[in-house]
């Protein structure tokens, strides 16, 4: 079962930003990707922590995505990438976790931290305002290629979490879809009608992933 520890707790209300980018979405956009990190507990309620939001309430936030989670060892990758350190939150995550990756994680895991219980509800899929919280142009696409974007889980039993908890897996009911493949098959070019119809099936899978992929079924015939 794998094990692991919360280094760093972020959370972040949604704000108004301006940008210079050139990146052919709208200059003034809202976000709650610039997070900070809290000491001391905190609340996690069936949608989100307290102190945390979501401007865009369709792929973020509510019961399916309550948190996100992401590996500290990605950290060093990317320093070496930018050239310079990152600080844990960087990629808009509400938990730095160690000791398992998306190709450890799969869908359905049930962890335990402390009195909470979580479930993996679907990989992270960044969008342009990852890559304008970083100033890196293109990062959400670099993040997709390298498949290193988190994961969300729900909420089973809320409490208080802080950094310093220990992540206990309990259960793990799909041990042949880890949040890679999940990935990898989500955004796949190839259409395997077979591959798409097992993971809409799984019944911990959020319901904006299942819509897509029934959406993309009903297309395949």
């Amino acid at each position: 079962m794998l094990a692991g520890e919360i280094l760093s707790v972020q959370v972040g209300l949604p704000k108004v930003y301006q940008s210079a980018s050139d990146d052919g979405e709208d200059r003034t956009w809202s976000s709650g990707i610039f997070k900070r990190a809290v000491e001391g507990p905190v609340h996690l309620g069936e949608t989100n922590l307290d102190g945390d939001g979501q401007a865009d309430l369709v792929h973020h936030g509510g019961p399916d995505r309550a948190l996100l989670l992401y590996s500290a060892a990605h950290y060093p990758f990317w320093e070496d990438r930018f050239g310079h350190s990152l600080e844990f939150g960087s990629f808009g995550e509400n938990l730095t976790i160690t000791d398992m990756d998306e190709l450890q994680v799969c869908l359905g895991d049930r962890f335990t931290i402390g009195e909470v219980e979580i479930e993996v509800s679907q990989p992270r899929l960044p969008c342009f305002k990852l890559a304008r919280r970083l100033d890196k142009p293109g990062l959400n696409l670099e993040v997709m290629e390298n498949r290193r974007g988190g994961w969300y889980t729900r909420t089973l039993k809320s409490g208080s979490i802080q950094r310093g908890d220990r992540l206990q897996q309990t259960a793990q009911p799909n041990p042949q879809w880890t949040i890679d493949r999940c990935f990898a098959t989500f955004i796949s070019e190839k259409k395997d009608r077979d591959v798409l119809a097992e993971l809409a099936a799984l019944p911990q899978l959020s319901e904006l992933w299942r819509t897509n992929l029934q959406r993309r079924l009903a297309q395949l015939g």
